[in-house]
């Protein structure tokens, strides 16, 4: 994964976001939102109220939330609050007093990168479907590239 600009800003997941599918960046992602679906990117905190429900591959890990699903970082940081319930491949880790692991401890060289060179892979899930007090329906949009479809539902 290419390194990320210096300079550029995180790519923030707000609290009243929800995204069913895959997010890929070299860079860093704030996650205060849900998410339904891998992430793989440079660095990535899940905020206190943030929730992942996939795997999470990059080189800098802090939890603060919720994951349920396989965790790759070369720094991992479970902090006080944070849930997670799936492995943990990691080179180095930091657990606070307070934090929730439902699974194991695996030490690696590389965690990022599986031994058989492919990034984790999820099954895809079908799309959630609209909480019926939101009378907004969820935005489609692809990745102009013909594509996995994404849904971004405000909540």
């Amino acid at each position: 994964m290419k390194s990320a600009s210096p300079h550029s800003a995180p790519s923030i997941i707000g609290s009243d976001v929800s995204i069913v599918g895959n997010i890929t960046t070299a860079g860093e992602i704030q996650l205060d939102g849900i998410v339904e679906g891998d992430v793989a990117c440079g660095s990535v905190t899940i905020g206190e109220h943030g929730s992942l429900t996939g795997s999470v591959s990059a080189d800098v890990v802090v939890v603060r939330g919720k994951v349920d699903g396989k965790v790759r970082g070369r720094s991992v940081r479970l902090e006080k609050d944070s849930k997670v319930t799936g492995d943990v491949w990691h080179e180095t880790i930091a657990i606070e007093a307070g934090a929730y692991i439902e699974g194991k401890f695996l030490h690696a060289k590389d965690p990022v990168k599986p031994k058989d060179g492919a990034r984790p892979a999820k099954e895809s899930k079908p799309a959630a479907e609209s909480r019926s007090d939101n009378p907004t329906p969820p935005l489609p949009s692809t990745n102009g590239r013909g594509g996995e479809k994404t849904i971004i539902e405000r909540v």
